[in-house]
């Protein structure tokens, strides 16, 4: 009952904090102002939340073959797809799809979630990167940008200087709970450093810079079809990644209510009126993640039976693999599924 209600907790934070959104901009102006979509951005929004999954799945895939998992591209791009089922509900939740092609290939956990860390660590950076012309049309903006940057540089760090990754990881060690991932936390360490020395894993970016322009057009459709004009793609592009690292820095499940009160709140300082701006900012949320949700549980459903998979289930084997002399995981792969 307890365990039930821990897990009810973020998505209720997810809720309150939309909600909390719509009492604040008049919901029936947001509800008008959304009202006047044009219907012919429809379409081209649905096709670029295609594109936008496939670029990742394609990225992943040769992000995986680059650290020995050989799935074929099918099955990368489904279980691509299935973890976006749970990203939308669970803080961290991209890293299913790392728990999902573990179980399947019988990898460590650490080595699979390694792809997915490098892949978002990329996405994040050119993302900010693109939103360099708009921060510059804001106070301070380009000070954040290299807040951000060195964020992202200072993860790299210490995933690929081992002195700084060993302070890192002694406490790890010292930590309750987080010790008994020191196994896991070691393989991750150590493919980041492999996939990052790796010249095709950089060519590779090209796609994550593909998946960037995409979802940057699809923020800007979303405000060509509200009459929104003000905002120039550039401008688009600096709202997404500012929401973006907003809702990552949240831990809200897919940074629900963080993400969208970032969108708002910089609309708002270019000059979109507040209700058009939160318009904007749950119509873009339903574009890009709601036929990704709805998909995803299909694609899980199917991942399930097709690869014999346990699903997240998994994740308690995985935590309960120690070793009981030292407290520590194992760097054991994940068994298929009987």
């Amino acid at each position: 009952m307890i365990r039930a209600a821990w897990r009810a907790v973020p998505i209720l934070l997810a809720v309150s904090a939309v909600g909390g959104l719509l009492l604040a901009v008049d919901p029936r102006a947001v509800t008008a102002a959304a009202a006047h979509l044009d219907a012919r951005v429809v379409l081209p929004l649905m096709l670029l939340a295609v594109v936008f999954y496939a670029l990742q799945g394609l990225r992943w895939h040769l992000l995986l073959r680059d650290v020995g998992i050989h799935e074929s591209v099918s099955d990368s791009q489904l279980i691509n797809l299935a973890g976006q089922s749970v990203t939308a509900v669970l803080p961290l939740g991209d890293l299913t799809r790392a728990l999902l092609v573990s179980e399947a290939s019988g990898t460590e956990f650490g080595a699979a979630a390694a792809t997915v860390t490098v892949q978002e660590l990329t996405f994040t950076l050119l993302l900010v990167l693109t939103a360099t012309p708009g921060l510059m049309q804001l106070p301070g903006g380009i000070a954040w940008m290299f807040a951000v940057v060195a964020g992202v540089a200072g993860v790299v760090l210490v995933l690929t200087v081992q002195r700084v990754f060993a302070m890192v990881r002694r406490a790890v060690v010292r930590t309750p709970g987080l010790r008994r991932l020191v196994g896991q936390i070691d393989a991750l360490q150590r493919e980041v450093r492999h996939l990052l020395r790796r010249r095709d894993v950089a060519a590779g970016a090209a796609l994550d810079l593909g998946r960037v322009v995409v979802a940057t057009t699809g923020l800007w459709l979303v405000l060509r079809g509200l009459h929104q004009d003000t905002v120039t793609w550039w401008g688009a592009a600096l709202v997404l990644a500012i929401s973006y690292v907003g809702g990552a820095l949240s831990l809200l499940p897919g940074g629900i209510g963080a993400n969208e009160a970032s969108v708002v709140g910089v609309l708002v300082l270019l000059g979109v009126g507040p209700a058009g701006a939160a318009a904007a900012a749950i119509l873009q949320r339903v574009s890009l993640s709601g036929p990704a949700t709805v998909g995803g549980l299909v694609a899980l459903l199917v991942v399930r039976r097709r690869l014999h998979l346990s699903g997240v289930g998994a994740l308690r084997r995985l935590l309960k693999a120690t070793d009981p002399a030292e407290g520590e995981l194992t760097p054991m792969p994940l068994a298929r599924a009987a």
